[in-house]
């Protein structure tokens, strides 16, 4: 296929949204873990390929083409959402005042009663504020923290599904327990 600067037409747009719009919305899905997200960026996928049509040089296959549209507008979803934006989340605490990671926080221990863990786990207030904690961690987080513990899948499953580096996986998942004890301790034990 040759380059142009003529944008797609309509007939080779709509081809385009029947044969590729399930396999981009499967892996925007994957990526974005929001149906209705999922919908808006494939949407965007196909007003820019229609766009920029004279960028496509016809070296890889229209879906490689556009699945790499699909990325770029991902990452930027991403950059939008997490840039500057400290009111969603503080790591803060987390780090000196080097920015390294402080290895000597760890938290005063909860009480080991049998008894107190088995009443605690049998409440639905407490459960309530559980998966409130759970809501106000990053999505990534989140979906390390379900996956190890609700659905108990290994690790190396986990990173695989998720690409993320053995490391990477064991410091999120450091981070996701700190911040529900530090939520837990605030919503549930110090009220």
């Amino acid at each position: 296929m040759q380059q142009t600067d003529t944008p797609l037409s309509t007939f080779e747009l709509e081809k385009w949204i029947d044969d590729y719009s399930k396999a981009l919305l499967d892996r925007a899905y994957y990526l974005l873990s929001d149906k209705e997200d999922a919908k808006d960026v494939v949407q965007e996928v196909f007003l820019s390929a229609y766009k920029s049509k004279g960028s496509f040089q016809g070296k890889s296959s229209p879906l490689t083409w556009l699945t790499s549209i699909l990325h770029h507008k991902i990452a930027d979803i991403y950059k939008k959402r997490y840039s500057g934006n400290t009111q969603l989340f503080s790591v803060d605490h987390f780090f000196d005042k080097h920015g390294e990671w402080i290895e000597t926080d760890v938290a005063d221990p909860w009480e080991q009663d049998d008894y107190a863990v088995s009443t605690l786990l049998n409440n639905a207030d407490f459960y309530q504020v559980l998966n409130e904690c759970l809501e106000r961690l990053p999505r990534q987080w989140l979906m390390v923290v379900n996956k190890c513990y609700l659905q108990e899948q290994k690790a190396a499953e986990i990173c695989r599904e998720l690409n993320l580096s053995t490391a990477n996986y064991w410091k999120l998942l450091q981070r996701s327990r700190l911040q529900l004890r530090k939520c837990i301790d605030i919503h549930w034990f110090k009220i």
